[in-house]
């Protein structure tokens, strides 16, 4: 670790939601329908410029999940996107181009976090080389019972792509190994098994301090403050549903001896008021 570790700017999207119920991702909530924001950060480092944690969704799901079987995908999570939420489409706001952003982080390849790598033609994908294997040869149903959807995935995606070994770096409390991305401290990957495989977290030492965006390792913040994991009739699409409890109580670890941190689910409620807002 370096003397200094430098920050990141930090800008925390919104790029539409779906709906579902509370009692699904959270067992023991209400019987109650909440929108599950999809997030994503928009960094920049002070050497190697922009880039982004997930690309979250785009107005290319509903072309994608138009025909059988990924229609089935909008009927269990009803859609509600805007094309002013893409990412390429906010990216003004900011004064970039597609082009600027020159590294993705892949947190893993369910299609509400890959719906706008096609956007970015010459960003270089940053994911796990397990999160990869698995999805790589799916299609049809043996996709879909991943949440893959592989038209979202640009044709050279493997020639773009550094994908990571199992990492070995300096371990994080309660969560294990780490990868540091770019040598300096300033964001550190970590492996978040359970809801996909291969699914990483990023610790990133921001200006408003340390955020760990930890994907869908749970779905709402309670899960890690109260030791709740989703409902079990979400263990039918998940990776491993035992890892999905672990990484929930690793997190509450983590919680517990690092209260500097703020962690940022992608989909939940209270993260997206907070990092986002109404």
């Amino acid at each position: 670790m370096p003397d200094h570790t430098p920050t990141v700017a930090c800008h925390v999207l919104d790029t539409g939601y779906c709906l579902a119920h509370e009692n699904m991702v959270l067992r023991g909530g209400k019987r109650t329908s909440i929108q599950c924001h999809s997030i994503v950060a928009l960094l920049h480092h002070p050497q190697q410029g922009w880039l982004l944690w997930d690309t979250g969704y785009a107005p290319r799901m509903w072309d994608v999940t138009a025909r059988w079987p990924f229609s089935l995908y909008r009927r269990a999570t009803p859609l509600h996107i805007q094309p002013e939420l893409a990412v390429i489409a906010q990216l003004d706001r900011f004064g970039l181009a597609p082009a600027d952003v020159r590294t993705i982080i892949v947190s893993h390849f369910h299609a509400d976090h890959i719906a706008g790598l096609r956007d970015f033609p010459r960003s270089t994908f940053v994911t796990t080389e397990a999160a990869y294997a698995d999805v790589r040869q799916r299609q049809g149903f043996a996709a879909l019972r991943r949440a893959f959807i592989p038209a979202l995935l640009p044709d050279d995606f493997a020639d773009r792509a550094q994908l990571l070994p199992r990492f070995s770096g300096p371990a994080l409390p309660g969560l294990g190994a780490t990868h540091d991305l770019f040598g300096d401290g300033s964001l550190l990957l970590v492996e978040l098994p359970g809801h996909a495989c291969g699914q990483i977290g990023l610790l990133a030492q921001t200006d408003s301090g340390p955020v760990l965006f930890a994907a869908d390792s749970c779905w709402h913040s309670r899960s890690i403050r109260e030791r709740r994991p989703p409902h079990p009739l979400t263990y039918l699409f998940v990776d491993d549903s035992r890892a999905v409890r672990t990484t929930i109580e690793a997190l509450h670890q983590f919680a517990a001896a690092r209260p500097d941190v703020r962690i940022v689910p992608s989909h939940c409620p209270e993260a997206f008021a907070r990092e986002v807002g109404s």
